[in-house]
């Protein structure tokens, strides 16, 4: 099933480079345009002189007088020709004074503008002419900018909103510090509760960064070959040394999977699952995680038997800052299943929560292999 995937691809890729990239050169549309008008022009002035000729001269036809319409002919051509190129110049630089006004309302500040490509000009080719690929270009540029925009919007209106708590208890614990009252033991629980609080904080802003980032992102990732059982195993390890308080017993069904994305987005959907799987477990209890690939989809499910969700908060713990556990706020920050979320529905996948309160949660995510 993944050769012939594979092949298929790659036969798609194939065709994909056989196929024209301009529908019209502008070399080509600009030399044909040059070359119409001056054979108009000639035919044009050879027409009006000859018809001049018969009307106004009666005498013999001489060697002079052919001279004299050759110049006429050439002169009328030159001038009728100047006058077309004039007028039709106007429609040659009509899309780059299109180009112009939009990089203009850019360097302004206006993000928000885009460039209208007629796509019925375009055909089966990826683009009219080179001006069409500029303008794509351009669109997409803006795009990004828009984007980035929008997030230093978001995460300063959003870092107002939740930065306040961490703050307000370091500035808090920092006055306590401040005092000579307290003995060596208190400093020190003080000490270690202001530094769980700047990491907190400090969590919360890249969360909210990267949040953001995703949020706004336009163009895809760059894809890589990735072997998902082999990050999952990873991601037990790495998330076993965190949660070492606990023990957990893993059921882990990981045969060979092989996907076409980027490693760093896949390593943090993997991550976000399997801690909060961990997070909200009790001691002594059992994991499974299971992948496979079917119909060129990749399958990966992660079930706990925690605490679960109840069945009315379900369709909120995809929203950013929700936690439906009060009692787990101090570890986390109410992100993760946003970024989870965003990165599944930057590869046009899906994840869904099935869950049941007190017996268990299992989140399964669905990734196209390509």
């Amino acid at each position: 099933m993944k050769e012939g995937k594979k092949e298929e691809k790659n036969a798609d890729k194939m065709q994909n480079k056989k196929k024209s990239r301009y529908r019209t050169s502008l070399r080509i549309y600009i030399t044909f345009v040059f070359i119409m008008i001056l054979c108009f022009s000639c035919l044009f002035s050879f027409g009006i002189v000859i018809l001049c000729s018969k009307l106004i001269y009666k005498g013999a036809f001489t060697l002079e007088v052919a001279v004299w319409m050759s110049f006429f002919v050439c002169l009328l051509t030159m001038i009728l020709g100047g006058m077309l190129m004039f007028a039709g110049s106007f429609h040659l630089t009509k899309p780059l004074r299109i180009v112009t006004s939009a990089v203009q309302k850019v360097a302004e500040g206006d993000f928000s503008v885009r460039i209208f490509r007629k796509k019925e000009y375009r055909r089966n080719h990826l683009y009219t002419n080179e001006i069409d690929e500029l303008s794509e270009n351009f669109n997409q540029m803006a795009s990004e900018l828009d984007g980035m925009q929008v997030m230093r919007k978001d995460f300063m209106s959003n870092v107002s909103h939740e930065l306040k708590t961490p703050i307000f208890a370091i500035a808090g614990i920092s006055e306590l510090l401040m005092e000579d009252k307290l003995d060596k033991d208190e400093k020190k629980e003080y000490l270690n509760l202001m530094h769980e609080e700047a990491q907190r904080l400090s969590r919360l802003c890249d969360n909210m960064l990267q949040l953001s980032r995703l949020d706004n992102q336009r163009i895809l990732p760059q894809k890589e070959k990735v072997r998902v059982d082999e990050q999952i195993r990873q991601c037990v390890i790495l998330l076993t040394e965190k949660w070492q308080e606990k023990e957990f017993e893993f059921q882990l069904e990981l045969p060979e999977a092989i996907v076409f994305a980027n490693k760093d987005l896949l390593m943090q959907i993997w991550i976000n699952l399997l801690d909060n799987a961990m997070k909200y477990t009790k001691d002594n209890t059992k994991i499974a995680i299971s992948e496979r690939i079917e119909n060129s989809e990749l399958f990966v499910s992660i079930e706990d038997h925690g605490i679960g969700i109840a069945k009315e908060k379900q369709n909120k713990i995809f929203e950013q800052f929700y936690q439906c556990e009060e009692s787990h706020k101090k570890n986390g920050n109410g992100l993760g299943l946003s970024i989870v979320k965003r990165i599944v529905e930057i590869y046009n996948g899906n994840i869904r929560c099935e869950s049941i309160l007190n017996e268990g949660t299992k989140m399964i995510v669905k990734l196209p292999v390509y």
